[in-house]
């Protein structure tokens, strides 16, 4: 029986397979690696990558791979968008003069608050590929579409798919390789959707379990590299973020009833319509749905939702243990 990370690794790999530069089954960072040069990684986009675990993941299995000679520069910034990128583009990106760039913005550009078109954020993505070109002809940039949105906040973002799809377009345009974390995610929550909610609770930040079982995979294969031992890093910056969220005293205590506030809190944002009940409609998903729903009535009432996420309080999920020793934040 096929487990769960051979069904994601395979809608992955299935999925990017158009997608991967000139057919090329290993991206130049790994080429140049496996070539003895030292290169700089600069990872570039919204919260995403400011705290997802997978770039420090990324980084162990580098560093395992290739001892000394890789550079990760996390380059991203919670809550950011492409105008932000453009923006921030010299001092965050060219200064540190990358070999590779890994972009991903799509996700907050479709944010309807921002009111960015897609034809914007095309406009800014296009604009910072010209930038990392003119100082670097023979650099590397490769497009990233994250993981995929669900309940309130695919709901901020309904045209989220227009601008995914925007990012898949410029990338096959220009003969980019493509990073797109979207089927592997997308078949876990049609697969196994409670681990998917306590993969990415907050129903946008995968947490380190869900960079481990998801994320880091997509990027390790995307780029060409080996599994490796992406474990070896213990850091959790999602995981500090959300609890940090929760910790409303700021006592660096996190009690039950702030954690228990906090998911009462998610559910509400849930109900759009306010009548207590979040429907299959309102999470975007009709698998979550029937999985939250443990009394099996229909209705997914604030005590089913809240319940789901009890283990993550009593096993101290949100709570890194460690980190690996990092070269740059």
């Amino acid at each position: 029986m096929k487990t769960i990370a051979t069904i994601l690794l395979g809608a992955f790999l299935s999925a990017c397979s158009l997608h991967a530069a000139e057919g090329d089954s290993k991206s130049r960072l790994v080429q140049n690696l496996e070539a003895g040069k030292k290169q700089t990684l600069v990872t570039f986009g919204t919260s995403l990558t400011a705290v997802g675990a997978w770039v420090d993941q990324l980084r162990a299995v580098l560093d395992q791979q290739f001892p000394g000679q890789a550079t990760v520069i996390n380059g991203a910034q919670g809550g950011a968008n492409s105008d932000w990128g453009r923006e921030s583009l010299d001092e965050r990106v060219l200064a540190h003069k990358p070999d590779t760039v890994l972009i991903e913005f799509s996700v907050n550009d479709a944010n309807a608050r921002r009111n960015t078109s897609v034809e914007h954020a095309k406009e800014n993505l296009e604009n910072m590929i010209e930038r990392i070109l003119a100082a670097n002809p023979d650099g590397e940039i490769i497009l990233q579409v994250m993981n995929p949105p669900v309940a309130h906040t695919k709901t901020a973002r309904p045209e989220i798919a227009a601008y995914d799809q925007m990012y898949r377009d410029v990338a096959a345009a220009r003969g980019f390789r493509l990073i797109d974390h979207g089927p592997a995610w997308q078949e876990l929550l049609k697969t196994d959707p409670r681990t998917f909610l306590l993969c990415s609770p907050d129903t946008i930040h995968p947490l380190r379990s869900g960079s481990l079982k998801v994320s880091t995979p997509v990027v390790v294969a995307a780029l060409g590299l080996a599994p490796g031992d992406p474990s070896a890093s213990t850091e959790d910056r999602c995981g500090k973020y959300v609890r940090g969220m929760m910790d409303k005293d700021k006592d660096r205590k996190l009690s039950r009833a702030e954690f228990d506030a906090f998911w009462i809190e998610q559910f509400k944002l849930n109900d759009t319509d306010g009548d207590a009940t979040v429907s299959a409609a309102e999470l975007h998903s009709p698998e979550l749905h029937a999985a939250l729903d443990a009394n099996g009535d229909g209705k997914l009432d604030q005590a089913e939702y809240v319940a789901l996420f009890t283990p993550l309080f009593e096993n101290n999920s949100l709570e890194a243990s460690g980190s690996t020793k990092r070269k740059n934040q």
